[in-house]
């Protein structure tokens, strides 16, 4: 748990190795807008289905197997000191900006695409480069970062899993150049939990190009 300075009460969760900017690989989770905190996706599904299905807990742990570190924002905490796309990017010039990771990916729920992008509009070089992937869910984002070159980036490694009727991985049509696929689920709040095997199936394929290009560079 780190505080943050800038304001009174608002604090989010990582791993040591993040803190100290060892981890070669980091994983950031934005949970959406409204009473949701840090770890949830939601609490109506936390406290009427259970806390594994509503929580974040399942990403964490299936991504700390996978060599993962990983970054858990809290954007809602102090609403009227900090917005979440402030908390956002105050997190992320304190963990990822000047650490030894170039292998980012991020997972948001509803208005955590919105705040996705603004992260891309504050640190283009980073999403250029360092991020690898970006899985929305549901994702309410209003459009793209309006700098071509970035939405050309942003649209070749992000997936929005949408609510559908359709077995999920369904590709659904899209108008903002994200490709949507279904989540499996016509609830928006489930949308996470349904998209999580398609996720991390997705991020297993990509932790495995990771190694190779290791393995490579130490054979150079």
């Amino acid at each position: 748990k780190m505080k943050i300075a800038e304001s009174k009460l608002s604090f989010f969760f990582a791993n040591h190795e993040v803190i100290q900017k060892v981890a070669p690989k980091i994983l950031v989770l934005i949970h959406g807008n409204g009473a949701v905190r840090a770890g949830q996706w939601s609490i109506k599904i936390i406290l009427n289905s259970s806390l594994e299905k509503g929580s974040q807990l399942p990403f964490i742990k299936m991504a700390n197997d996978q060599g993962y570190g990983v970054i858990v924002t809290n954007g809602n905490q102090e609403l009227q000191r900090m917005s979440p796309e402030d908390h956002a990017s105050t997190v992320w010039e304190k963990l990822i900006t000047g650490s030894c990771c170039d292998h980012v990916i991020i997972i948001a729920h509803s208005y955590g695409g919105q705040v996705t992008m603004n992260l891309a509009r504050c640190f283009p070089g980073d999403f250029l480069h360092r991020v690898k992937a970006v899985y929305l869910a549901d994702s309410v984002h209003y459009g793209m970062t309006g700098i071509p070159l970035l939405d050309q980036r942003l649209c070749s490694i992000s997936l929005n899993y949408v609510t559908s009727d359709r077995d999920c991985d369904t590709p659904i049509e899209f108008e903002d150049g994200i490709k949507s696929i279904s989540s499996g689920t016509t609830s928006h709040e489930w949308t996470s939990w349904y998209s999580l095997p398609s996720i991390f199936g997705n991020i297993r394929t990509l932790g495995k190009s990771f190694l190779d290009n290791i393995l490579h560079l130490l054979c150079i």
